[in-house]
């Protein structure tokens, strides 16, 4: 290039100029080339000036050409010329050239300008094929092609439409077409309008045929001889068909115009060809806008469950390649279009052109002419945005805890299920956490529910930060927390356990002014694999959480296969799903124990224990002894108690005297009642409703509550006792002396026994304390009016100190053992003592 100040602008210019230029040395040598002869040619800068030679692009150019041009430039130069050029991948196009020349430093150059010119060579190629087809056309085709001169006769007169008026190719030569045509006014009227040099079209009527008509006037400029030329084509089937479709067509536009689904139809090279009012709602555009673009641009849609980008319909058109199997994926619509089927897709998130989005389903037929050949699809878009948010709220509500917006219980068993048949053998385990607040209730007790609420609420908040975003944090119920820790090793989840207890131990939970401390027990499980079971994790980590309690809580307790605590709160636990089986099943079985007077005493005094045993499956008699424990830690004995209270009713009801027979008494049973049946407070309406659907009357009945619950449940234990006293009820104190504030309490209660302690009674005959205190007991109850009971008599040494100190009755297996409660329901003589 010349030596210029202006080198750098000129430099730029040849390089970024649109078409290619390429330098040439004296000997055909390429000493520059900008970047669009690179792209054209397919080489890099330095390859074409690293050596290249004009000859091996220039398929037509020798050396000699070059040496004559660089000989004699000012008689060859400037030159315009065609030529073929090869690119560097072999590939040729024919191309025009432009050469001239320059000097730089006193040397001689040539610039060419090469431009590729394969689009012109195919338009001239496709004009050539173009008058050939028209010449076929205007011998077969059915057309009727015509000339008139200028004073309107007819000067040619081809084509196989002329059949269609009983003509034949020049019959109507050198006539004047208003002659001709005569009896047709529009014919004359269209001839006339041309002849003044007017181009149009119409369409005229000669006979029952209809002909559609181009008129073209010819100039003096156009043509050595002026006039008309004319093209008519048959349209008579035409516009029968077009009456007959017309009123169909009107109701299909009027359907589609009405309808809320979105439909779009495409041909066959995915670019839309319609969209009706629906379907522009959905994709938030114009039809004017839409049409002619590409499906693919229209349809941004996204999974619903990912996230992610689905597939756009066009490329569904593509026959791609499967890169990890190396076979075809035949896409949806390519499959209507190929193959005539129908595809439907799940739901999808639909991206509007402005930015909104909207959930729809999408259904894609293939649109086929008679003979079934594809031309086009037909989409039609259901918009699911309402239904799709109501059912993510479902969703969201039937596994999401309300107040915290943690999983519930439900879906964080059904997330570790799904991790236990994923795991695979040698993976690193999984943990398991199961929490439980501690003084949690006090809060909730003493500020009320909202406090609590907003105590887990905060808690959740601060939790979720000591786990990862895959992990899972889960309300249970009440103040109970699950977390499931997907493939974290035993050492690393019993350290996430730890910072979860500083994290609960470090919250300082005010409310109204008031602080409150925050602990939580944590067990913790490993899951290794699909060998343990579902039931069998959640029981194990509910018992670490147990254990962790029973330690002294705000502890983290991990479960270990053998440990013996737990697994005897493991057997404990077991023994509900028991229990709740005999319940329905009816296996509770009712015995009975007599209480023996010392002396002669009312008959309405003398009664019976009722006592229960539990059927297992084999029908085998298991004593209370091995389920109570479990019954009272999981609270179960209110439902044992009323399932007790309606059989021993029941079978009272059955077996009471008849009352035209005054002679007899009925007899008289004693109810034991746990403390968690006094602490209900329904369990008042349901004795009394038994009563009365039995028509017990309430003298038939004693109930037993043990001195601690009595003293556990103090004010309620007393509101019970009261009302089934005032009722005709009487109460026994069972287990008395037991406690640590036995005589203190017992002036408050309304009862009508004691039942001593059998700890104070079995060695009573041998052991002096335990004589003392028997005999005191008695004494204050009788001061107290109430009557005494020895239980656990076992020797007749036994019965004898028992008599001297004048207790008033005795109960126990020296006397008589538990037997079915049915053979202690004789009615009783009140006339035998």
């Amino acid at each position: 290039m010349p030596d210029h100040p202006d080198t750098t602008r000129y430099q730029r210019i040849f390089e970024q100029a649109p078409e290619a230029h390429l330098v040439l040395d004296r000997k055909g040598g390429i000493v520059a080339a900008n970047y669009a002869a690179c792209e054209l040619l397919g080489y890099t800068s330095a390859e074409l000036t690293g050596g290249v030679h004009i000859t091996e692009l220039d398929l037509q150019a020798t050396q000699d050409d070059v040496d004559q041009a660089h000989s004699k430039p000012e008689q060859r130069l400037p030159a315009h010329f065609e030529s073929r050029y090869r690119r560097r991948d072999g590939g040729e196009f024919p191309a025009e050239v432009h050469i001239n020349a320059i000097r730089t430093d006193g040397e001689l150059e040539v610039f060419a300008t090469v431009r590729d010119i394969t689009r012109e060579r195919q338009s001239e190629q496709a004009l050539k094929s173009l008058e050939t087809q028209l010449g076929a056309t205007i011998r077969h085709a059915p057309l009727i092609l015509f000339a008139l001169d200028a004073e309107g006769c007819f000067t040619l007169s081809e084509g196989a439409g002329l059949r269609t008026l009983g003509l034949k190719p020049g019959d109507v030569l050198g006539r004047d077409a208003r002659e001709v045509y005569a009896d047709q006014p529009n014919v004359i009227d269209a001839v006339e309008r041309a002849l003044r040099g007017d181009s149009f079209d119409d369409e005229v009527r000669i006979g029952d045929t209809h002909l559609r008509v181009s008129w073209m006037p010819l100039t003096d400029g156009e043509s050595s001889r002026p006039g008309v030329l004319g093209v008519a084509w048959d349209v008579t089937s035409l516009r029968a068909a077009e009456a007959a479709t017309g009123a169909e067509r009107d109701r299909l536009l009027t359907t589609l115009q009405s309808i809320s689904d979105g439909v779009i139809t495409a041909d066959t090279h995915g670019r839309l060809t319609y969209l009706n009012p629906a379907a522009q709602v959905l994709l938030g555009l114009d039809a004017t806008s839409a049409q002619g673009r590409l499906v693919d641009e229209l349809l941004d849609l996204e999974d619903t469950r990912t996230g992610t980008s689905v597939l756009r319909l066009v490329d569904e058109l593509l026959d791609l390649e499967d890169t990890r199997t190396g076979t075809s994926v035949l896409r949806p619509v390519e499959h209507c279009l190929n193959l005539g089927g129908t595809v439907e897709s799940p739901e999808h998130i639909l991206h509007r052109a402005d930015g909104e989005t909207r959930v729809v389903r999408m259904l894609a037929s293939p649109l086929q002419r008679p003979n079934r050949e594809a031309q086009g699809v037909v989409v039609v878009l259901h918009d699911h945005t309402e239904l799709w948010q109501m059912t993510q709220q479902l969703n969201h509500q039937a596994t999401h805890d309300d107040l915290t917006g943690l999983c519930n219980r439900r879906e964080f068993e059904r997330r570790l299920d799904q991790a236990l048949h994923t795991q695979e053998e040698g993976e690193t385990p999984h943990a398991v956490f199961y929490m439980d607040l501690d003084q949690f209730k006090i809060i909730n007790d003493t500020c009320g529910h909202q406090a609590g609420d907003e105590l887990l609420r905060e808690l959740s908040e601060r939790l979720l930060y000591r786990i990862r975003e895959n992990d899972t944090l889960a309300r249970l119920g009440g103040d109970e927390f699950g977390v499931l820790l997907y493939h974290c090793p035993p050492e690393r989840a019993e350290a996430i356990a730890r910072k979860m207890l500083e994290t609960v131990q470090s919250l300082r939970f005010a409310w109204e002014g008031r602080r409150f401390d925050v602990g939580v027990s944590i067990g913790l499980v490993p899951v290794s694999g699909p060998e343990q079971t579902l039931p069998e994790i959640l029981s194990q980590a509910d018992s670490a959480c147990y254990a962790a309690k029973e330690n002294g809580r705000n502890q983290v307790y991990v479960w270990q296969p053998s440990d013996q605590a737990l697994r005897r709160r493991r057997g404990e636990m077991e023994w509900v799903g028991r229990i709740r089986s005999a319940l329905e099943e009816g296996r509770f079985a009712l015995f009975g124990q007599a209480v023996h007077p010392l002396g002669p005493v009312d008959p309405d005094l003398a009664h019976v224990e009722v006592l229960m045993r539990l059927r297992d499956e084999d029908g085998r008699l298991i004593p209370p002894g091995s389920f109570i424990p479990a019954a009272e830690r999981y609270h179960l004995m209110p439902d044992i108690d009323r399932h007790i209270i309606d059989n021993a009713f029941a079978m009272l009801a059955r077996h009471r005297a008849p009352r035209e027979n005054p002679s007899h008494c009925d007899p008289t049973l004693a109810i034991n009642l746990s403390g968690q049946s006094l602490a209900q407070e329904s369990m008042l309406e349901f004795v009394t409703e038994r009563l009365q659907h039995y028509a017990i009357p309430p003298r038939c009945i004693i109930f037993e509550i043990t001195e601690t619950a009595a003293i556990s449940h103090h004010e309620r234990a007393q509101s019970l006792i009261r009302t089934l006293r005032y009722m005709g009820c009487r109460f026994s104190l069972d287990d008395f002396g037991s406690g640590l504030s036995s005589f203190g309490y017992l002036k408050n209660l309304p009862v009508d026994f004691i039942k001593v302690d059998g700890s104070f009674v079995r060695d009573i005959a041998h052991n002096a304390v335990d004589s003392a205190m028997v005999t005191a007991i008695h004494r204050v109850g009788h001061v107290l009016g109430l009557r005494t009971i020895a239980e656990c008599v076992e020797s007749a040494a036994t019965m004898d100190r028992l008599r001297e100190i004048g207790l008033d009755f005795v109960q126990g297996f020296y006397l008589s053992e538990p037997a079915p409660l049915e053979q202690h329901l004789t009615p009783i003589d009140s006339n035998v003592h």
